[in-house]
């Protein structure tokens, strides 16, 4: 009898142990900001890229999309929006039409490259006027990581990304 209850009161320790290894084990995902927003001008190069970065010091801590009310974090936030304004100044014709690539590649870790999503609006070959600014947001949300191990990797890791703007006349 006594040594049943000891194989009881082992499982039921067994089970609090397992159950906080469990724990959403992404809620404290450290990845902020901490660009401000940026004016791009690009010249007669037409090509223009930013590096940006997401570090532990910045506006909030991104935690996966649809997961805010589990975060641990003083300031947890689902998304992460950049501004940046491209000026395309050609030495030109103020007012000639062009369109505006915009890539973000290079993002430096490789596990947060799999779970960081990027949308920017407007979206890549809007149209730009020369001597008119054009804002443009880049918003960054986070899909939660499938494990431990990815966790690991991209927890208060510094994550850097380009933004390329290119205009076509």
């Amino acid at each position: 009898m006594r040594q049943k209850k000891l194989v009881i009161g082992l499982l039921v320790m067994l089970a609090l142990v397992a159950s906080s290894f469990t724990y959403a084990y992404w809620s404290n995902v450290v990845l902020t900001d901490d660009v401000i927003d940026t004016t791009v001008t690009i010249g007669e190069g037409r090509t223009a890229t930013v590096t940006a970065s997401l570090t532990a010091s910045g506006s909030g801590t991104l935690v996966p999309t649809g997961e805010l009310a589990n975060s641990v974090s003083a300031s947890p936030t689902t998304s992460l929006v950049y501004t940046f304004t491209v000026d395309w100044a050609d030495n030109g014709y103020t007012g000639q039409a062009g369109t505006v690539a915009i890539v973000i590649d290079n993002i430096s870790n490789a596990t947060a490259a799999g779970l960081l999503n990027f949308v920017a609006s407007p979206v890549s070959g809007s149209a730009i006027t020369e001597g008119t600014q054009l804002v443009v947001t880049v918003t960054i949300t986070l899909d939660a990581p499938a494990n431990v191990t990815d966790y690991n990797a991209i927890i208060n890791a510094a994550v850097t990304f380009d933004v390329t703007f290119t205009v076509t006349p």
